[in-house]
């Protein structure tokens, strides 16, 4: 039997499919929108010192600041801050104050040096809400101020200079703190420095109490710890050098002369009131003479006056005479007859302290030459004899026992010194010698016939006879401390005789 289907039951069929697809559609809507019930989606506060780019931090030890509205998780914030500098990353420590975190550095901020702060990466709240940070601000401390660098020096670098030339000039973009920079400026000169700033403190000028040495590379340099008077550091350490060897040429020795000593007028030139008494000194140097050098450039005067010795000794002392010349005046007359040896030492420096390396030596004779006796006679009318040191001289005995002798020297004794002769006269005398029993004698007279010729006269002597003759002894002393000629004479030795005195 066919049956027709029930309408009532298909239509409720159809009702219940669309219901149904209802709700598989705002199911997870629904559950959506329960969900997102539990998601906070607020923004987390954060706020900076520095608070912007440019910002000035105003001490040197001030805290940059990273200032939240809520509780964070500390370690993601402290991992996410740096700070920079131009040496790059600017060590510090790091503390919180409730929601701050503070960042002190551990070298106080230098004036006019732009930092940054950098916040990167990401951070938490304890809420669970997240922010990705990107940042850089740039800053500055205690001033914004340029750095100051060095605009120039002198010596250029490398450079040869002299030793006499001003040391060290620095020329500064900005006025500097002359205490700091000074305290950083590696200079090794010998002696003290001294500083003298000028243009209001841009430029240095460094000197030193003592000359620089002579083929010397010198080095300086300034640290970055130099300020600037606003107390900016120097933008970059700065060095130098240069070498003391503009002067190429070691003085030497030209020639060496004697000299006569000058007149009423000291004069001018080359040896100033001196004369030359030969072309070379190994020509001889005789009594008075000074011993003249010339030099191939000016000798520091100091290094100059030790610089001469003799052999055998000879004291004296150096005058300069000229920038290129000087004498060395014996302080008594060299010796007669005898050799010496000049050594003018190889420290000698000239003035600017180049050494002349070499010792210059030279070797000459005094002419000087010892005085003699060249004979004696018993009066004016007898003719002179000669004799040697120790011989025996007869003599007649006139009526008062008088004996006359005249003694003819090798050299004339010096007219315009009366003392000298006169002093001759006296150092030279007469004394009994054989017998023992004879009386002593007396000087009467003495004078001068000429130059090199002396009339003496004693008393008191008594004349011997056959088998028994009457020896007097004749003594002229002899060497620097006897008789001399005023002229730098003197016998060698003492010159005696016997005098055989004949009634």
């Amino acid at each position: 039997m066919f049956q027709l289907p029930n309408k009532n039951r298909y239509r409720g069929s159809r009702r219940l499919r669309g219901l149904m697809f209802k709700a598989a559609f705002f199911l997870p809507v629904v559950l959506l929108l329960a969900s997102c019930a539990f998601v906070d989606l607020r923004p987390i506060g954060i706020s900076t010192v520095p608070g912007g780019p440019g910002a000035l931090l105003q001490e040197e030890e001030s805290p940059v600041i990273i200032r939240f509205d809520t509780e964070m998780e500390k370690q993601t914030v402290e991992k996410a801050l740096q700070v920079y500098s131009p040496a790059g990353i600017v060590n510090g420590q790091q503390h919180w104050e409730g929601r701050a975190l503070f960042f002190v550095p551990s070298v106080p901020w230098s004036a006019g040096l732009r930092y940054a702060l950098r916040l990167s990466g990401t951070i938490s709240a304890l809420d669970g809400r997240e922010l990705l940070l990107s940042k850089d601000i740039p800053f500055y401390a205690v001033s914004r101020s340029s750095l100051p660098y060095l605009r120039s020096f002198a010596p250029p670098d490398g450079a040869s200079v002299g030793i006499n030339s001003t040391v060290l000039e620095l020329n500064f973009s900005l006025p500097m703190d002359t205490r700091l920079t000074e305290a950083t400026l590696d200079f090794g000169v010998s002696g003290e420095k001294i500083f003298e700033w000028l243009d209001d403190c841009r430029s240095l000028r460094v000197y030193s109490d003592k000359p620089l040495n002579p083929w010397t590379v010198y080095r300086w340099s300034v640290s970055e710890k130099a300020r600037s008077r606003e107390g900016a550091p120097l933008a970059k350490e700065v060095s130098g050098r240069f070498v003391t060897d503009l002067d190429r040429e070691f003085i030497s020795v030209v020639r060496v002369l004697p000299l006569m000593p000058p007149g009423s007028n000291t004069g001018t030139g080359l040896w100033g009131g001196w004369v030359p008494a030969a072309l070379s000194l190994e020509q001889g140097l005789g009594s008075g003479h000074g011993i003249g050098v010339e030099f191939s450039k000016p000798p520091e005067s100091d290094s100059l006056r030790r610089s001469f010795g003799f052999v055998p000794p000879l004291p004296g002392r150096v005058e300069m005479l000229s920038p290129v010349s000087a004498v060395f005046i014996p302080s008594a007359d060299p010796q007669p007859e005898t050799v010496y040896s000049l050594r003018i030492s190889g420290s000698l420096r000239d003035t600017e302290g180049l050494k002349m390396g070499d010792d210059y030596v030279i070797s000459f004779r005094t002419d000087i030459p010892f005085l003699r006796v060249l004979s004696l006679s018993p009066g004016k009318d007898e003719p002179g004899t000669t004799f040697a040191s120790g011989d025996r001289f007869p003599v007649p005995v006139n009526t008062g026992g008088i004996v006359q002798i005249i003694i003819h020297f090798s050299l004339p004794f010096d007219s315009e010194m009366p003392s000298i002769r006169e002093e001759c006269a006296f150092r030279i005398s007469v004394r009994p010698f054989f017998p023992l029993t004879l009386a002593p004698v007396s000087l009467r007279t003495a004078r001068w016939l000429s130059s090199d010729r002396l009339l003496m006269e004693w008393e008191g002597l008594d004349g011997g006879g056959p088998g028994e003759p009457h020896y007097y002894r004749l003594l002229i002393p002899g060497g620097s401390g006897g008789v001399n000629n005023g002229k730098g004479s003197y016998l060698n030795e003492d010159f005696f005789l016997f005098l055989e005195a004949q009634g």
